[in-house]
């Protein structure tokens, strides 16, 4: 599959900022199953690229002196393949911290007694297969239906769950706690996912799970494996370590933010 992707972040301040200096994690990873045809990020001021510890092709984006508007722009076209049942393989030779380091809780993924119970009752036998991974996706997608602006980016997941309603972030979130608290290993993916195949907008977050020494991915929002219609960008323990853009300024007073992503499909 072929997957061309446009993405535009549009920052509009109420006056104009200073030192404004940004993370941008919006380089596709270098995995088995996707390979990057053609990729640009366009943006005023300096890039400088670098690989963070968890192996995300990153850039620092520095401007001394933004203007009252300031675009982001990323184009680019990914091969893609098919996963048999999400699985992305053995952890051999991937870039980054081992497999046992997505067993530390985090803030936004810290566990607690309702999810603890949720997983145990789902999982009585543990958590020992990817069709294991699939149904507890589907349990706590039931508990907590996809709904749009029902969060935001520092809702933790016992916030979103007992909302009772997220986001493709908030569901990430609640599956890595239920894992980790079954004993296995999961991490945050960011990236992109073809929006026709997707109850989420085109810029989407899912979940990698460690089992039997491999990675399997699972797109918790959908109540699917991850398949050739996502495009992975980056991985972390949660949002904050894989989000496309993170950062701070000085100055500006109220910034709007206008985000457009668009994934269009090729047979490659």
């Amino acid at each position: 599959m072929r997957l061309i992707i446009q993405h535009k972040t549009l920052y509009r301040y109420d006056d104009a900022p200073k030192n404004l200096i940004q993370v941008l994690r919006l380089w596709p990873r270098s995995d088995a199953h996707q390979r990057v045809v053609e990729w640009r990020v366009i943006a005023p001021g300096k890039l400088t690229a670098f690989t963070d510890a968890y192996g995300n092709m990153s850039y620092i984006h520095v401007m001394a002196t933004p203007k009252m508007e300031m675009a982001l722009l990323v184009l680019g076209t990914v091969d893609t393949q098919a996963l048999t049942s999400g699985v992305l393989g053995v952890d051999v030779g991937d870039q980054g911290v081992p497999p046992i380091a997505y067993l530390v809780p985090t803030p936004l993924t810290l566990s607690f007694p309702k999810l603890d119970e949720l997983a145990r009752r789902t999982m009585p036998d543990g958590l020992r297969s990817e069709w294991d991974a699939l149904a507890l996706s589907k349990v706590i997608c039931q508990a907590m239906p996809y709904t749009a602006g029902s969060t935001d980016v520092t809702s933790t997941a016992q916030q979103a769950f007992e909302g009772a309603r997220g986001v493709c972030q908030d569901h990430a979130h609640v599956m890595i706690a239920a894992c980790r608290s079954l004993g296995v290993a999961a991490r945050y993916v960011s990236g992109y996912v073809e929006a026709q195949n997707s109850r989420a907008a085109a810029s989407h977050a899912w979940v990698d799970i460690w089992l039997a020494n491999r990675w399997i991915s699972v797109d918790v929002t959908n109540e699917v494996f991850a398949s050739e219609y996502h495009c992975r960008l980056a991985v972390g323990r949660d949002y904050l370590d894989a989000c496309p853009v993170r950062g701070m300024r000085e100055g500006g007073f109220v910034e709007h933010l206008e985000v457009t992503v668009a994934v269009q499909t090729l047979l490659a």
